[in-house]
């Protein structure tokens, strides 16, 4: 499975930016897009995807949030 292999380096760059507080709408937008595709119902199971990304990034985007502030425009 291609995602096997994408999904840990995409989190990974993703925490890394998020970290910096660097392109966080690209940050943002990625992880919405690799939400979407994995919330699709034609992509088979998907459990363990969305464990990965929980597992390295949750805490990584609280904090991130957080710190944005609440007049962010990036923060719905």
């Amino acid at each position: 499975d291609c995602r096997e292999i994408l999904l840990p380096t995409m989190t990974d760059q993703l925490k890394y930016h998020l970290e910096r507080q660097e392109d966080l709408e690209a940050c943002c937008q990625l992880l919405s897009n690799i939400l979407e595709v994995l919330y699709k119902k034609d992509v088979g199971p998907t459990q363990r995807h969305v464990q990965v990304i929980m597992e390295n990034l949750l805490r990584t985007v609280n904090r991130t949030v957080i710190s944005m502030g609440r007049d962010s425009k990036l923060i719905v």
